[in-house]
């Protein structure tokens, strides 16, 4: 007669203790990364930008004014970064999972 299967205990922390240094590490990468989109979409954005009456006046791309070129291209980084966030962290799972 086999005998019964005994319980194996769980593992508590998966993570093997470094899980509260994920989301500040996350964090202290998103914020460089943000800034970097952000300044690629300026630049991307405001090549066009034309200056009239002597500096008050401003037109960029298609006829928007420079505070719109710089509100619309931040909310693009924004996008931009949660992408890359995503990627990198289906890119970690790939390779954790591939490693075991």
């Amino acid at each position: 007669m086999p005998s019964p299967l005994e319980p194996v205990p769980a593992r508590r922390n998966p993570a093997g203790g470094r899980g509260k240094y994920i989301t500040p590490a996350v964090l202290l990468g998103a914020v460089p990364l943000l800034l970097a989109n952000w300044y690629l979409m300026v630049m991307i954005l405001g090549r066009d930008c034309v200056t009239y009456a002597g500096g008050n006046i401003t037109d960029c791309v298609g006829g928007i004014s420079e505070e719109e070129m710089s509100a619309v291209s931040g909310l693009i980084a924004l996008v931009i970064l949660l992408i890359q966030i995503g990627l990198i962290v289906l890119v970690g799972r790939r390779t954790r999972s591939g490693l075991q």
